[in-house]
């Protein structure tokens, strides 16, 4: 990876955990998970996959770090939400809205992977008291934050003004 795209890389991972930990923490009505998010997006970028699951892994751990959580179990989601992401990718290059439903519905595998995993190992409370509409509304606010931030963020991140340019 170039250093100027690991910076780039560095400055949205870090703006991601900071929004996610400070200011998406406070909301209670819809609240996205942003680092979640970017980490499916890099997916859609020209970084080496197995740089992307690094970076979906760190991404995790560092939220897990910030979190009263168990440490590590978002590093597992959020790696197995870029996986899967880095899997599918092609089915995310058609357009804007196929981007954004993509990342809806991995945001969701994410999420009911999350509850999953931390119900398995007694972290009950993982999202809080309304679990159910959580798994709803994190990916609905995911979906539509994808429609906004994919095309810019790839654009960045690869350096190309014409990349996803839809």
């Amino acid at each position: 990876m170039r250093a100027r795209t690991f910076a780039a890389v560095f400055l949205i991972v870090v703006s991601a955990v900071v929004l996610q930990t400070t200011f998406f923490a406070r909301i209670r009505i819809i609240t996205p998970d942003l680092v979640m998010l970017v980490s499916i997006l890099f997916a859609l970028t020209r970084i080496r996959p197995e740089a992307v699951l690094g970076i979906a892994f760190v991404s995790g751990l560092t939220v897990d770090l910030l979190g009263s959580s168990l440490l590590g179990l978002r590093a597992i989601v959020f790696t197995s939400a870029a996986y899967i992401a880095l899997r599918t990718r092609d089915r995310a290059d058609i357009g804007r809205i196929a981007t954004g439903i993509w990342a809806g519905i991995l945001t969701l595998a994410g999420v009911l992977l999350l509850v999953l995993v931390g119900t398995l190992f007694g972290q009950s409370t993982i999202l809080g008291e309304h679990v159910f509409s959580r798994v709803l509304t994190v990916p609905l606010a995911n979906l539509l934050l994808a429609l906004l931030i994919a095309p810019i963020l790839v654009r960045v991140v690869d350096q190309d003004p014409a990349a996803l340019r839809y």
